[in-house]
């Protein structure tokens, strides 16, 4: 039942993520009307014109008695100030909700401002968004599979918690509850620590002799972990000075265990240190494996049942083509822009490859090779790229030349590429997926809606490999790069099992001498048409 039909939803703040709410209730129909107010017109009047809502205005007031649901999507310590102007104007039965990264300071303004009576209030927190901002970064995925808390009050009306608990989950959200207590001791440590903590190395770093050398050898680890230290610093400014005490607490712990770090480093205490770390990379590899394994059930396998009880399939968007085409990157951006899960088809049978390697088996004995096929554990995140095998984290060795190379070695094995294909169909899960690999569109998912084929000189290509790795610090030859690139296309056009192909209905697009935006761009505009 859609709790929000009838209803009509204020979204104050047109950013990241309200207009991704925006995007998200139009584009499924969800709600009667969708007005939207912020002091900047260019974004309102933009989504106006993309269909995205009905009515803008830049004065709040205008629109607050007519909306049902009041969604304030504002800075943590500009809510006090919209609360201010809702004051007079809101009707009693309108529902209000946020999405501020700290409840205390939000629930403490709106007691400030309306009192006691907390009935109408549902302060959440979706636990989604990007190091990007602004209504031209939203997308109507954004929430899919993310978790939100909602904190309500003891005074918050049941029937309005269900109402935005159907919101949320109707936009993809897994829904979650807690104390506003609780919610702000644990962002301060999962969410705003980090975000501390990368400000300040960048910062360390800046201040650092030869700054030009540390950021151009900087490794792909040290670009995962400081990512987050490109968001808008308005924002967490306000987030630190409202969850100062909490944030204040888990950095003290954190300081504690640098001190404790330093001491052993100084004290040239391998150990400590080697124990230390253990715990740690135990303490990570549970987590991963209890909150990022695949399970199962019909979600996990693809499967949706809509209002009528018909059961539909995951949309599908294959992108196949050769080592150095561009797939990986163009997939990963594409998938990312849909909100859609990613499958890098090629990290399984690199995967493999290393599987074999650590096990002792020969790449060249197919039969060795099937019981591992079965056998790994394997899962990817949560941070972009990472990738773990049977408990341990694999991404760069398995991004090396080494791993291409085994992948392709055990690629040529008919039952093993029949074995990987039901781990590759495993992936297909709703909102959609972006398969990325060379026989996506012929053989693992022959019915995807969506096909692409990119490719690129062999020149091209070993040019682009050859300027990755020297990018990374690492030394290699471009005339071998080519040699290999072209030995491996040569293995896997003419492997007896999936050869490397177009699918007949597949969209060829040549990536040589184009950049990787325009590539982005051209898929984006096939799937548009297809789908």
């Amino acid at each position: 039942m859609n709790l929000l039909e009838n209803k009509s939803v204020l979204i104050v703040g047109l950013g990241l993520i309200g207009g991704s709410v925006a995007r998200g209730l139009r584009n499924r129909n969800l709600c009667r009307a969708i007005y939207a107010c912020g002091r900047d017109d260019l974004p309102l009047r933009q989504a106006l014109a993309d269909g995205v809502i009905d009515e803008w205005t830049t004065d709040v007031a205008s629109l607050a008695c007519k909306a049902d649901i009041i969604l304030i999507a504002v800075p943590t310590l500009t809510v006090r100030r919209i609360l201010k102007e809702l004051q007079s104007t809101v009707r009693d039965d309108t529902i209000i909700t946020d999405v501020a990264s700290v409840k205390g300071s939000v629930v403490g303004d709106f007691r400030a401002i309306f009192g006691d009576d907390c009935r109408q209030f549902v302060p959440a927190h979706p636990i989604a968004g990007s190091e990007q901002s602004g209504y031209e970064a939203s997308t109507e995925n954004l929430f899919n599979e993310r978790k939100v808390i909602l904190t309500p009050l003891a005074e918050t009306d049941p029937n309005y918690v269900r109402i935005i608990t159907s919101l949320w989950e109707a936009l993809g959200s897994d829904v979650h509850q807690m104390s506003v207590d609780d919610h702000d001791a644990v962002l301060a440590a999962t969410s705003h620590l980090p975000h501390l903590l990368a400000y300040s190395l960048i910062n360390t770093l800046v201040r650092q002799q030869k700054t030009d050398d540390i950021f151009r050898y900087a490794a792909g680890g040290f670009a995962g972990f400081t990512r987050i230290a490109s968001s808008d610093p308005t924002m967490w400014r306000d987030i630190f000075l409202a969850n100062a005490p909490a944030t204040i607490a888990v950095l003290d712990a954190y300081t504690e265990e640098l001190a404790r770090m330093r001491r052993a480093l100084a004290e040239s205490d391998g150990d400590l240190m080697k124990s230390s770390f253990e715990s740690a990379r135990n303490a990570r590899n549970h987590f991963i494996s209890k909150h990022f394994m695949s399970g199962g059930g019909n979600h996990e396998r693809g499967l949706e049942v809509d209002s009528d009880g018909v059961s539909k399939l995951a949309p599908v968007l294959t992108i196949d083509g050769p080592g150095g085409s561009g797939k990986g990157t163009v997939s990963i951006r594409v998938a990312r822009e849909l909100g859609w899960h990613y499958l890098d088809s090629g990290a399984l049978y690199r995967l493999l490859g290393l599987a074999a390697r650590n096990a002792g088996v020969s790449t060249s004995d197919e039969s060795a090779l099937l019981p591992l096929v079965d056998s790994m554990q394997i899962s990817f995140g949560p941070e972009e790229g990472a990738v773990w095998l049977d408990g341990q984290e694999v991404s760069a060795e398995l991004r090396q030349e080494s791993g291409g190379a085994l992948a392709s070695e055990v690629a040529v094995h008919p039952q093993v590429r029949r074995g990987l294909l039901a781990r590759q169909q495993a992936f297909r899960r709703m909102p959609g997926l972006v398969a990325d690999g060379r026989d996506m569109g012929t053989v693992v998912f022959p019915d995807a809606q969506v096909k692409v084929f990119l490719t690129a000189s062999a020149q091209e290509r070993a040019n682009r490999r050859y300027n990755q790795l020297i990018d990374k610090g690492i030394d290699v030859n471009l005339s071998d790069l080519f040699l290999d690139i072209r030995a491996r296309d040569e293995r896997d056009t003419n492997r007896s099992v999936s050869p490397l192909r177009p699918a007949e209905d597949a969209v060829l697009v040549d990536t040589t001498g184009i950049g990787i935006e325009q590539v982005v761009a051209r898929v984006l505009d096939v799937v548009r048409q297809r789908l």
